[in-house]
This record gives structure tokens, sequence and C-alpha cells, in this order.
């Protein structure tokens, strides 16, 4: 037991290490396309990347923050891929003289409002991200510290229908619990955003959960030994927990081909060994047979906790550790 009890304070001092490290909270934008129905923004200084795909040809997306002086309003743009669609990001600011430059524009500036025109950038090298993990392909940024406070628009624009792009807002790196616990899920959209199929993206989760099953069933079956179903249950999990980190190892993977190798890969390494090892453990406890003592149930859900904290097994793994930890004891 006091190796299991180090196992989990290592866990949890990598997370109070990695905590800090910057990341984005996902969001998917839809529907936006006019002022009447602009994409509210709330807390415009936490980082969050929403999400967006143009339907038609110079479709433009609106979004709105409001800002107090003092803050800071940082964007930056994104496409999808070396080849994606290379839009133009345009901040509309409240209080301040227009030019004639932004007069030109096509799109409409509200009276009392001022435009900054940041034209794309088609990008030269892809960023690694390794939270996702992915490639980052930036076209634009801004950045301004705010002296007028008020409502302020920032529109993305494009030239063709189907194009898609990602708008990163905000600088402090802050997450509620229930975002955090959210990311592989939004991660997943993030993925088909990017162009991958739902196939493919979960063929190795798939694959390793599947297989894993059948063997240990043979195993079992070969023992001719009756399992209770927390067994089952306990399996399962730690199969969704290994599951997990495959997916996770073939997105870096995936991603490293496209931007080259990149120091920031040992936090993926970090996000795929835990729920690994977390994963084994499980299938060890399940293999035991050992009597489902309280110290048992909750090892269960320390794991089950840490699969939250560490985004291991796509929710569902942590869930069903949950669940075995409480159900009550059988018979085998």
């Amino acid at each position: 037991m006091i190796r299991q009890i180090f196992v989990i304070l290592s866990c949890i001092l990598v997370l109070l290490c990695i905590m800090p490290v910057l990341a984005h909270v996902p969001i998917m934008a839809e529907d936006n396309n006019q002022f009447a129905t602009a994409f509210v923004i709330d807390n415009p200084e936490k980082s969050q990347v929403i999400y967006g795909q143009f339907h038609e040809n110079n479709d433009v997306a609106y979004y709105r923050l409001d800002m107090n002086s003092g803050g800071r309003l940082d964007l930056a743009l994104m496409t999808n891929g070396y080849e994606g669609v290379v839009s133009d990001l345009i901040v509309m600011s409240p209080g301040v003289q227009d030019t004639a430059e932004n007069n030109s524009r096509t799109i409409p500036v509200p009276d009392g409002y001022s435009a900054k025109v940041i034209h794309g950038q088609k990008p030269q090298k892809a960023e690694y991200e390794p939270f996702a993990p992915g490639a980052i392909f930036q076209t634009a940024s801004y950045s301004s510290e705010i002296t007028t406070p008020g409502t302020y628009y920032v529109t993305v624009n494009s030239p063709v229908a189907d194009a898609k792009y990602s708008l990163v807002v905000g600088y402090k790196e802050e997450f509620t619990p229930a975002e955090w616990a959210l990311v592989p899920v939004n991660v997943i959209n993030t993925h088909v955003w990017e162009g991958q199929t739902v196939i493919s993206l979960f063929a190795p989760f798939l694959a390793v959960v599947i297989l894993g099953i059948i063997l240990i069933g043979r195993r079992e079956q070969r023992k001719k030994t009756t399992r209770p179903a927390s067994f089952w249950i306990i399996t399962t999990a730690g199969l969704v927990y290994l599951g997990g980190a495959a997916l996770t190892l073939t997105q870096m993977f995936y991603a490293l081909g496209i931007t080259g190798y990149s120091g920031s890969v040992m936090l993926t390494l970090i996000f795929a060994l835990i729920p690994t090892i977390l994963g084994i453990w499980m299938l060890r406890i399940a293999r035991s047979g050992a009597s489902r003592t309280i110290a048992n149930r909750l090892l269960l859900a320390a794991i089950g906790g840490l699969g939250l904290v560490f985004w291991c097994g796509l929710i569902v793994g942590p869930v069903l550790a949950f669940v075995a930890a409480a159900i009550p004891e059988e018979k085998q």
C-alpha cells in the first residue's frame, strides 16, 4: 500500500508542476455571421480558443467582447493546415477616430467605432501544441492595451466557402474543474475540425480496448473461472485508460510529422505515461481478485480522480473506476 500511495503522490506532484503551463479552453462557434448574432466571448482575458468554419464565399464571423480599462486584448488567428485558407482579422474599437484605410473595407463598421485590419499571412512553419496534441498554423495576431472601456467587436472573414479557422483569445491560463475534465471531449472535436475522420481518430483507442477484452476473455475462458461484474468493470476501465494513451501517442506522432521535433513533446509523453501506469495498475487490481476492501475501493476512486485530472480514458475510464469502487462486493 505504501508503494501505491507513493505513486499517487508522485502523480499529484507532476500535476502541480504542469498546471501553470500554457493551455487553451476549446469552444465551437456557429451562426455568428452578423452583428446581431455575434458570438459573445465571456471573460475575454481568459485564454480560450474558438473553432469555426465558413460555409459561403465572403462569409464573416462576428465576435463581441466587453473590455475594461487597463486590460489587454490578445488575439491570434489560425488555419487548419499549410494549404488552409488564410483569413483576415479585423478589430473594431469604440471611441477611436476611424481612418480612410479602414473605411475602404467592405465590412461595415458601427458608428463610433474604428477598425484595425490585420491581414492574414500564409504560415511558413507549424508550432507543436503538447496538450491536444496537434499542429498550430498561425496566420495573424493582435495585442493591445485597453484604454477605452466598452464593447469591442472582432471579425474574421474568408474569400471562399468551407474555410476553417480558429481564433485564440486572451492570455490568462484559467480552467474551471468542469472545463478541465471535459478537455478530452473537446480535443476530439478539435481533431475532427482539423480534418481527421472519426474512424481514423478512434482506431488506436478501439484497437487497444477490443483486443484487450478478447485476450483477457480468452485467458479467463482457459482458466474456466467465473469472474464477478466488478472484475470486468475494472478491466474495461484499465483498457480504456490504455486506449486513451494510445490515442494521445498516435496524435503526438501525427503532429510531430508536421511540425518536426519539439521539446514540449515531453509534456505529451507525461499525459500518455500517466494513463498507461494507471491503466496497468487497474488491470493488476482486477486480476488479483483480492477482497473488495475499503482500501481497494479508495484506491480505485483515487485512480478515477487522477484519470479526470490527467484526461485519462476520455472520461469513460474514470467513470468506470468510480463505479467499480462503489458497487457492492459479489461472490465469484
